[in-house]
């Protein structure tokens, strides 16, 4: 019989009192009401604050990983800080403590433990291509049905890389390599060298002149014109809608 994973990690607060604390109950709220929509049935494992440990999120995907079948569907969200070479933050720190294998091109999401000390970022930070490229890969080869969203700064790169092809919820048809997974749709709330809620000079320019649909389609078109990744624009409106080019 088919049975749904769901993780949903929610850090509003974090054990080192220097990291800026969030507001992530609405966020969690609205990914509730998606899987309601989508039809979830199971049980959803639940990580807030204290109990979103780099150990307790990586042991949860860790065990989806090891018993999920191809009849089964993984949800997991994430909704709290993270980072990437790029953040004038941690960057630095983390290019420092890290071999440059583990921090280029990746993006990281940070746990309620995360240690911002030179010496305790490098064990305590949750990277993509270190940390959960195995396990979303397995997952990936274990079942065609799997959504993944993590709501964090530099959160484009945190699965490592873009989608080749998707035929389920939003039609994504690119031909990237670069992406490892054929049955993950991974969606990140903000690009590399960008922290979510923030826009780029393009973007905010493009924002004050642009209005129609159209001037924000080209204007998206030149803010990614060296990015590998598609553009995905959701109107919050009455009918939700999603633009994709």
């Amino acid at each position: 019989m088919a049975k749904d994973y769901g993780l949903i990690v929610s850090i509003s607060q974090y054990q080192n009192s220097d990291i800026p604390t969030l507001n992530v109950s609405e966020d969690v709220r609205r990914y509730e009401s998606v899987l309601k929509k989508m039809g979830f049935i199971g049980s959803c494992k639940y990580l807030k604050n204290e109990s979103a440990t780099r150990t307790n999120i990586l042991g949860h995907i860790r065990g989806v990983a090891q018993t999920i079948t191809d009849k089964d569907r993984f949800f997991m969200f994430f909704t709290g800080h993270g980072t990437d070479e790029n953040d004038e933050d941690y960057g630095s720190k983390l290019q420092e403590a890290l071999p440059e294998k583990y921090w280029k091109d990746t993006g990281m999401i940070l746990p309620y433990d995360f240690n911002p000390n030179k010496k305790g970022i490098a064990n305590s930070v949750i990277i993509g291509k270190r940390d959960l490229r195995n396990y979303f890969k397995a997952i990936d080869n274990n079942t065609d049905k799997a959504l993944i969203v993590f709501d964090a700064c530099f959160s484009e790169n945190s699965s490592k890389g873009k989608l080749r092809r998707v035929n389920r919820f939003v039609h994504i048809d690119t031909k990237n390599k670069t992406y490892p997974y054929r049955n993950i749709v991974y969606i990140g709330a903000s690009k590399t060298q960008a922290k979510t809620g923030k826009l780029s000079k393009v973007l905010d320019g493009c924002m004050n002149k642009d209005t129609t649909f159209v001037g924000l389609k080209g204007c998206m078109n030149r803010e990614l014109s060296r990015s590998p990744h598609k553009a995905v624009v959701l109107s919050m409106s009455e009918n939700p809608r999603v633009f994709v080019w």
